[in-house]
């Protein structure tokens, strides 16, 4: 945890103020708590004179800055000892935002971080130097009242170009919309895919809203100052010149603005770039938010997970390397049915995904058992991975019966870092796919067993041997019970 800040991926939130959906829920500290507790680190606050929080142009009820500010400084460290960033969307006139510095400095006092005026800021400090503090990141006005200015260690920069930003001597933060991503010809159909699922899920999503609501969310509320300005072609470059910014700069992505119901894209989309903060909602619980998840269960689950080397290195590029094979058996998988008899029972089986590099990307499932709340051996699924330092590997027992949205079907699932897989066989405990929260164990599990030998699978390559980061990531694994 002693390198810089943009050399991790943090786990991260998108207007956390909120606690429903974008257009019309109220505001207030409920979300904030309970991101903080499950490991988010970074919190975002759109700001408005008062000082208040809300989303502006919209119907939401707005919450007093001072008790967001209260929130963090209380449930801050309760999950994880490193930084904590709250990023402000500042809409506030210069007497708000002194108001706003006052506060920051009475509600979390020696907390807060306060950078020292002479730091050059050549790189940004690592975790383990901020360690129990609170950052501040926003974008700061020509007119920015000065003791506000004093508290802003992470300045967000209008987005121009890859070269331009790439020669920036201080380093800085931009941010993206999802759909504004960069592109690089090395994701090959990756993008069209993903951006092919974002659009369903859109018309899905507007299917289901009044005209009211479909009016409101093409109101006029602003994106971050430091995003691309909308209507702009997506920047063209290569993943080196994109891994180039990326081990610098921080680059945030966040949620499109038609998804009001507080949905989320697919975080892999901005990690892949070498984005630090994939911004997600986490007043739904959805695949983004299983995803992410799994990815921060590495490196003791402290919201802080060390991008890989070939990420980090100015001048590096995507390796080249033979992969290695995963094997998954599915031994047996359970449901509880309920004691009555007369019932039907659930028709199981199991799925298997890999979320990662665009060439790991990868589904696969078991037979279906029919009426029966209990499936064995479900056969052994083989799955090539060159990447498993980005890899994560979730397993969903499923219920091919059920209807309604995407995910009703889902019985419960667990999201693992591939990262840090250990051999062997093992009884996962599920969790709620609704939730996130875990299942009773003796309820519904899956039993599976892992191999995934460091050796690629080809035999003509010789075994790859984990880097010394690779090794200091090892986190605590989930407690599972031996077969």
């Amino acid at each position: 945890m002693t390198q810089p800040l943009s050399h991790y991926f943090i786990s991260s939130g998108h207007n956390s103020y909120l606690t429903g959906n974008q257009l019309t829920s109220a505001s207030g500290t409920t979300t904030i708590v309970k991101c903080l507790q499950a490991g988010c680190r970074v919190i975002e606050l759109d700001c408005y004179n008062g000082p208040v929080c809300k989303h502006g142009g919209t119907l939401t009820s707005p919450v007093d800055f001072k008790d967001c500010v209260a929130a963090i400084r209380d449930s801050a460290f309760v999950s994880s000892p490193y930084p904590v960033i709250i990023t402000m969307e500042n809409h506030a006139n210069p007497d708000n935002q002194a108001k706003m510095a006052a506060i920051l400095r009475d509600v979390l006092g020696d907390k807060l971080f306060v950078p020292d005026p002479n730091d050059a800021r050549s790189a940004y400090l690592s975790p383990e130097a901020l360690r129990g503090k609170v950052i501040c990141r926003t974008s700061l006005k020509k007119d920015a009242d000065e003791e506000f200015k004093k508290l802003i260690y992470i300045c967000n920069s209008k987005f121009t170009s890859l070269g331009e930003m790439i020669k920036q001597e201080k380093v800085v933060s931009s941010s993206f919309e999802e759909s504004a991503l960069p592109r690089a010809k090395e994701l090959g159909t990756y993008d069209a895919e993903e951006d092919a699922e974002a659009e369903q899920e859109k018309k899905v999503l507007q299917a289901k809203l009044t005209k009211q609501q479909i009016k409101l969310q093409q109101g006029e509320e602003q994106g971050p100052e430091d995003a691309l300005d909308a209507g702009c072609p997506p920047v063209e470059g290569s993943l080196q010149q994109l891994y180039a910014y990326t081990c610098r700069h921080l680059m945030r992505v966040y949620p499109a603005g038609w998804r009001v119901m507080s949905g989320n894209y697919n975080p892999m989309k901005a990690w892949v770039r070498g984005a630090s903060l994939a911004a997600l909602n986490w007043q739904v619980w959805d695949k983004a938010l299983r995803i992410n998840q799994g990815k921060f269960l590495d490196n003791g689950g402290c919201g802080y997970v060390l991008k890989p080397e070939w990420m980090r290195v100015p001048g590096a590029s995507l390796p080249s390397r033979p992969p290695r094979q995963l094997t998954v058996r599915i031994l047996s998988a359970h449901k509880y049915q309920g004691s009555n008899c007369w019932i039907f029972k659930d028709d199981l089986f199991v799925r298997i995904r890999i979320f990662g590099m665009p060439v790991d990307c990868a589904v696969k499932q078991t037979k279906t058992v029919s009426n029966s709340g209990r499936l064995m051996d479900g056969g052994s699924f083989e799955f090539d991975v060159r990447f498993p330092e980005m890899a994560v590997l979730s397993i969903e027992l499923m219920d091919e019966d059920a209807v309604g949205d995407a995910d009703a079907d889902m019985l419960g699932y667990c999201s693992l870092p591939l990262a840090t897989l250990a051999e062997g066989e093992f009884k996962l405990p599920m969790h709620s796919a609704s939730t996130g929260e875990p299942k009773k164990t003796k309820d519904t599990w899956v039993k599976v067993g892992f191999t995934f030998p460091l050796t690629p699978y080809t035999g003509n390559a010789p075994a790859q041997k984990r880097s010394e980061d690779e090794h200091a990531q090892e986190g605590d694994q989930i407690a599972k019970a031996r077969v």
